[in-house]
């Protein structure tokens, strides 16, 4: 099935399209990722990156309209600078933030545990290993935080609480 990034749209999958994330890429560096993949790889992994945006981030403002799929487009949002953002769009920091997360989903498996999860220190003379239980994986690259800071609140895999996404 082809992704459907209409904004608004009953069956929108996506807040971008391949074409517009493959402009995104085409502008930095250390793509190869994205670049290697299919056209088909790409769009599992923007309607992945969609989807877990959308479940782990509660977004600024409401959602548009009953109907539409995604929870982009939004009412009463204002962007960094403090103006609003129109009921007939997706912010340009939400699709680059979707583009660059689809390239971490590609490039590996972020939705497994990370290996040595939770392990804070390990000494091979006399074996010892030392645990910590605040280390967990989160599924975001801290870019998609930086990203959408003041876009809303993300909520943290793993652990207790959320973490407020404030501008400055």
């Amino acid at each position: 099935m082809a992704l459907d990034s209409t904004i608004g749209g009953a069956s929108a999958d996506s807040y971008i399209s391949v074409a517009d994330a493959d402009t995104y890429h085409g502008n930095n560096l250390n793509v190869t990722d994205w670049t290697g993949a299919s056209s088909s790889d790409k769009e599992k992994a923007l309607k992945m990156a969609t989807r877990l945006l959308d479940e782990r981030i509660d977004w600024n403002g409401s959602k548009y309209t009953e109907a539409q799929s995604l929870r982009w487009p939004r009412s009463n949002v204002t962007d960094p600078d403090g103006y609003a953002v129109g009921t007939d769009e997706i912010p340009t920091a939400v699709t680059n933030a979707t583009a660059e997360f689809a390239k971490f989903l590609i490039a590996g498996n972020r939705v497994d545990d990370s290996d040595g999860k939770g392990i804070s220190r390990v000494k091979a003379g006399s074996v010892e290993v030392d645990f910590d239980k605040t280390d967990t994986a989160d599924v975001l690259p801290e870019i998609v935080y930086e990203m959408l800071r003041g876009w809303g609140t993300i909520h943290t895999r793993g652990k207790f609480g959320a973490v407020a996404v404030v501008r400055t």
